[in-house]
């Protein structure tokens, strides 16, 4: 047996479809041409797919790996690498623009271009407008809307100078599982996949070229089990969508309409269109024979629902009736169906039409097996392979598992391999632990989490970071990264002055800590704290608390409130079985005292009120000066008066319990002579007889003659003069 080639430059491509798989071998030839030089068709035994999606990945691996098989044996090639195309199922659609400078002394490249619009790809899963997760789902593939050189639409960017090159493109997107279970197939078939598209991409690509596309065209590939959708509008596609229904449809009714198995269902409407009368046999052994024309009127309301359906969505893309529609896949050969779009389109019949391989240009087929409009589709995947048109997969291993991996603009780096493989990157980045947040008398503390450590990371063995270059076949292993811890701490650790009191107590010097209250519970420094957490703390503190920690029997020490009332005002005080002073001054148990005061306290004595606690000495009168027969005398002012309960006393008297205190000035009249009088050396006894001689400054005075500061007074006795 020869020995196989490589595959080399030659070109393979699958299609594979809800009802057949067609793979394509192919080579590019030096004027663009893509000569076809073998190709292999085959249906599935059984319905292996629905609606476009894989449900049996092992048959439909089995039915490639025929494909492949047979393909290598006839041209003795060995067939390793794959372009593919899916149908639009789950399709997601997102318009990209970006605008890059360039050096305006260069000539654009085609590699300049291509970039340009894979970065416009690529920023569609940076965007945080974007409503799916880049792991969620996979870009298949894209359309440029139009170009713009320094500003200005134009129609291709190559080789052109210019200071800026613009690109707005539609991207398209499918969910990963779709994506998956593709990759799966291949995988088992032991390809691996080289450029991925879309199938209306591919399809529109050969059947409207440029040109036609500034026409407001829809194209429709009409398969199995999805029509998908791709519309033009000035010179642009710029809509693409998917029905998840075609012509299955029919062919289901068919099998409940006549009781036929699905292969016989789908034979019987290919002969529709070919045979006036069809025969065909029921499950139950029956044998039928119908004309097809009495068939086409069993079907006709089920393929108006289905244009119905399908037209509906091209008129809520388009926003408009299209000026024609173009069909292609196996499902546009159904009985009826142009008819029926026109109608449901508001389109002539004539602008329905279904567009064959023969129609599309540089396509040299050596197989001659590729007919039909079900053709014009995998053809397209071909002439994308060929131009690398599509998107570009690597295989890549995450901790020993395969994945196939999008290489945007292949940059692929460490990072988007892991994010795009489902990696959340919240394992990537360790967490800060969380923060504790307490007040502190009205002030917010806070206590930071620690910082956490990154994932750890090997490219193929060696330790790398997040930005390091990915290529096919590499071998990626990480460990998930650490969270940091959380805060935690004491109350110590959020109290950062020096709270401790140094207090003297009876000579000896002593610390004391004020209560601390976390949400109102009595807590120590060594309190572990928690989160929202109200501390709370005085710098001052009472007596009490000072005598406490000393130590002191607090209920040996009796205080006993009494009331008074002084000038008709209540007064409180209180009296004790001890003698306590704060700083040299009477105090009670609650009073305040703080850093460097000093308390005595003495418990063998009692501490009673008296008057002078509660009031000061009432105002008296002045003491006056004066002379008498020329010596100087006082007389003392009279004192103000204390009374309680109508009582004359003194400032030393103690307090009674209820007592009524009340002040008086003293009289304010001015002293009199009268007052002098002690002060006078006579002896009256011996003074009988005579006459008594008042002089105030001089001038004659009586015992009532008022006196003042400094006054001269001078009294004197004098005999009396005989009667005559």
């Amino acid at each position: 047996m020869p020995v196989m080639k490589n595959q080399n430059d030659l070109i393979f491509s699958l299609d594979i479809g809800t009802r057949k798989v067609v793979g394509i071998v192919a080579e590019k030839l030096a004027d663009d041409t893509l000569r076809i030089i073998d190709a292999e068709i085959m249906e599935h035994k059984s319905r292996t797919m629905l609606d476009g999606q894989i449900h049996n990945i092992n048959e439909v691996a089995q039915i490639t790996k025929t494909i492949k098989k047979n393909l290598e044996n006839r041209l003795n090639i060995r067939l390793e690498k794959v372009g593919v195309a899916v149908a639009g199922r789950a399709l997601k659609t997102i318009q990209s623009k970006i605008e890059k400078n360039i050096s305006q002394d260069e000539e654009i490249k085609e590699d300049q271009v291509r970039n340009l619009e894979l970065e416009a790809v690529s920023s569609v899963l940076k965007n945080a407008s974007c409503d799916f997760g880049a792991g969620d789902y996979y870009c298949v593939g894209y359309s440029v809307v139009y170009y713009e050189l320094d500003g200005e639409t134009i129609g291709s960017l190559i080789g052109h100078f210019g200071k800026t090159i613009t690109v707005d493109v539609i991207a398209t997107f499918l969910p990963r599982v779709v994506l998956d279970s593709m990759f799966s197939v291949l995988r088992r078939a032991e390809l691996e996949v080289i450029n991925l598209t879309l199938e209306p991409i591919a399809a529109i690509n050969v059947i409207i070229p440029p040109d036609l596309r500034r026409l407001n065209l829809v194209l429709l590939d009409i398969g199995a089990g999805t029509s998908d959708i791709a519309l033009t509008r000035a010179g642009t596609i710029f809509a693409y969508g998917m029905v998840p229904e075609a012509g299955d449809e029919i062919t289901e009714l068919i099998c409940e309409k006549y009781i036929l198995d699905f292969n016989t269902a789908e034979t019987v409407k290919r002969l529709l269109t070919t045979q006036t009368k069809v025969k065909f046999k029921d499950i139950l052994g029956r044998n039928h024979e119908i004309s097809s024309e009495k068939i086409m009127q069993e079907i006709q309301p089920r393929v108006k629902q289905l244009a119905g359906a399908i037209s509906s969505f091209v008129l809520e893309l388009n926003q408009k009736i299209p000026h024609a529609a173009i069909l292609i896949g196996g499902g546009s050969l159904t009985p009826l169906f142009n008819k029926e779009l026109a109608d449901a389109l508001g389109l002539d019949e004539s602008n329905v039409g279904i567009r064959l391989p023969e129609m599309i240009t540089q396509i040299e087929d050596k197989a001659g097996i590729l007919k039909g409009p079900e053709m014009v589709t995998p053809i397209g995947i071909s002439v994308m392979t060929a131009k690398s048109s599509g998107l570009k997969f690597i295989d890549i291993y995450i901790n020993e598992k395969r994945y196939n991996i999008l290489d945007m603009r292949q940059e692929l780096d460490v990072l988007g391999a892991l994010v795009a493989a489902g990696v959340d990157q919240m394992r990537l980045y360790g967490k800060i632990g969380q923060a504790i947040c307490v007040e502190v008398n009205d002030k917010l503390k806070v206590l930071k989490g620690k910082v956490g450590h990154p994932a750890q990371i090997k490219l193929n063995g060696e330790q790398v970071d997040l930005s390091s270059k990915v290529k096919s076949k590499d071998i990626i292993t990480f460990k998930e990264a650490l969270d940091g811890q959380d805060a935690e701490g004491k109350v110590r650790d959020v109290i950062e002055e020096d709270i401790k009191c140094e207090i003297t107590f009876n000579g000896q010097k002593m610390q004391f800590m004020p209560p601390i209250f976390a949400s109102g519970v009595l807590v120590s420094l060594d309190t572990q704290i928690f989160d929202r957490a109200r501390i709370e703390y005085e710098r001052s503190v009472t007596v009490a608390d000072i005598l406490g920690q000393a130590g002191v029997d607090l209920n040996m020490l009796k205080e006993r409130e009494i009331v008074v009332r002084v000038n008709r005002q209540p007064r409180v005080l209180s009296q004790s079985n001890f003698s306590l002073l704060v700083d040299g001054k009477r105090a009670a148990l609650n009073s305040k005292v703080y850093d460097g005061s000093a308390i005595d306290l003495k418990t063998e004595q009692n501490e009673f009120c008296r008057v002078r606690d509660v009031v000061e000495p009432p105002p008296g009168t002045k003491s006056v000066h004066v002379l008498l027969n020329g010596q100087e005398h006082i007389i003392e002012g009279n004192p103000g008066k204390i009374f309680m309960n109508g009582q004359l006393v003194d400032l030393d008297e103690f307090l009674i319990d209820r007592a009524e205190i009340i002040t008086a000035s003293a009289d304010t009249l001015p002293p009199t002579v009268s007052q002098l009088l002690e002060y006078l050396p006579f002896n009256f006894e011996e003074q009988r007889g005579k006459t008594l001689k008042i002089t105030v400054n001089g001038q004659s005075a009586g015992f009532t003659t008022p006196l003042c500061e400094g006054t001269n007074v001078d009294i004197c006795f004098e005999e009396r003069e005989p009667l005559s």
